[in-house]
């Protein structure tokens, strides 16, 4: 579901890219409908078909016949490409927006609202995790743990990663995409066996500080601490 998630996005920013070659196309017509209108009505001030002859004649049936068409035809020409030029500007403004939640969504999200993606809050959590690490309860260690492993599932749906679950999430990734991936898969799988434990699950200080500096290494790459 996350690679189908991401191809849509990477569609969407070449959709982008040919509606802004477009743009200056539609400006063109817009243009040239405006000199062309100009010109005519121009041409028309002169009064040529009041006077003999055949090109009196001409300019007469150009005015009486071909002229009202024309004004019509660029009348809605302008208006179609108006349109086009507003409609392929939004349309270009918002998928811009997808294309930098793939490489900065963090800035992406602070065009809109900076309070969506705060980087203090996630410090506020990381502190508190380690508070639970460094509790004499065991209790406190596993709940460091799935705390930890919750933050993950976070980060990496901010950075534009989607998944029905963080197990899906990891499994969409590469280690070019995140280096210190078998560092959250090993992270991610103790949150499971806490989730559900053995018969003779028992997690010591040792390992849960173990399991920790793992998320850290995660976190940091990321960015998120």
């Amino acid at each position: 579901m996350a690679e189908k998630n991401k191809v849509k996005i990477f569609t969407d920013v070449s959709d982008a890219r040919t509606i802004e070659r477009i743009i200056p196309l539609l400006l063109a017509l817009l243009i040239l409908g405006a000199i062309a209108t100009g010109v005519l009505e121009y041409i028309e001030s002169f009064k040529l078909g009041t006077h003999a002859g055949f090109w009196g004649r001409l300019v007469d049936y150009f005015l009486e016949n071909i002229w009202p068409f024309w004004k019509l035809f660029a009348v809605i020409l302008s208006g179609l490409a108006l349109w086009g030029i507003i409609y392929s500007t939004l349309k270009v403004n918002a998928l811009s927006v997808a294309e930098k939640l793939i490489y900065e969504p963090f800035v992406a999200g602070a065009v809109f609202n900076k309070a969506e993606l705060p980087i203090e809050p996630k410090k506020n959590k990381w502190q508190k995790i380690i508070e639970y690490v460094n509790s004499n309860n065991s209790s406190d260690w596993q709940l460091a743990i799935i705390e930890a492993d919750a933050m993950l599932d976070e980060v990496l749906r901010e950075k534009g990663y989607m998944g029905e679950s963080l197990g899906e999430i990891l499994k969409s990734l590469t280690k070019d995409e995140l280096l210190t991936l078998e560092d959250a898969w090993e992270a991610h799988k103790m949150r499971n066996t806490i989730a559900h434990p053995p018969a003779d699950f028992q997690l010591n200080e040792r390992e849960t500080r173990r399991i920790i500096t793992l998320f850290e290494n995660v976190f940091k790459e990321l960015g998120a601490i």
